[in-house]
């Protein structure tokens, strides 16, 4: 019986490294992932029929308001978070469809400790906006985000996989800067627009 017993401890100690380290990488794989569904999504070119072509929308839930529907997923570190390894982190993408074509596209990033920060792909730029792609912050900065705004002439649509650090979900002590977390942040200076 004791022979078998070691085998037994390392085999159940290996198994639970790989179960723990699954639970680790997959929000970011599935990050990854859903930043690849959404690039090269044009808003007031791409329909809704175009949308469901690709793979990922076919098994998303959609939910509809009126003639305003949503494909939208979110993806957290809460394993990590929960063992107190790295602050909650949370990416979410989210595609609106009006009347079968493709309206707005987001991501947005939120994690303890910053502020809010999205990215939207919009079909007019606001008239505030002097440059593409354009910060934005909230009327109510207490109570909202910092937002990217680009139209969809922008190469920013084309870039989504490169849009959030998908890693920052897997990572150990995570992401700790907006550089980090959105890496077509930078240049943008947005730690400065967040005070």
């Amino acid at each position: 019986m004791k022979k078998y017993l070691i085998p037994i401890i390392i085999l159940s100690i290996a198994g639970a490294g790989i179960f723990i380290r699954y639970i680790i990488v997959s929000p970011a794989r599935a990050l990854a992932r859903d930043l690849e569904a959404i690039n090269g999504l044009t808003v007031g070119q791409t329909t809704e029929a175009d949308l469901l072509r690709r793979s990922a929308f076919q098994t998303l839930d959609r939910s509809c308001f009126g003639a305003d529907c949503q494909y939208h997923v979110v993806r957290t570190n809460s394993f990590l978070s929960r063992l107190h390894l790295a602050p909650y982190t949370f990416f979410g993408t989210v595609v609106w469809v009006r009347d079968g074509m493709v309206t707005n596209v987001f991501v947005y990033v939120g994690q303890y400790g910053l502020k809010p920060l999205s990215l939207a792909q919009t079909m007019k730029m606001p008239a505030d906006c002097a440059s593409n792609p354009c910060v934005k912050q909230p009327t109510l900065p207490k109570l909202a985000g910092i937002s990217i705004l680009f139209n969809n002439e922008s190469e920013l649509r084309n870039r989504m996989p490169e849009a959030a650090q998908s890693a920052c979900l897997s990572r150990l002590r995570g992401c700790t800067t907006y550089d980090e977390l959105v890496p077509l942040s930078r240049g943008l200076n947005l730690e400065a627009t967040a005070h």
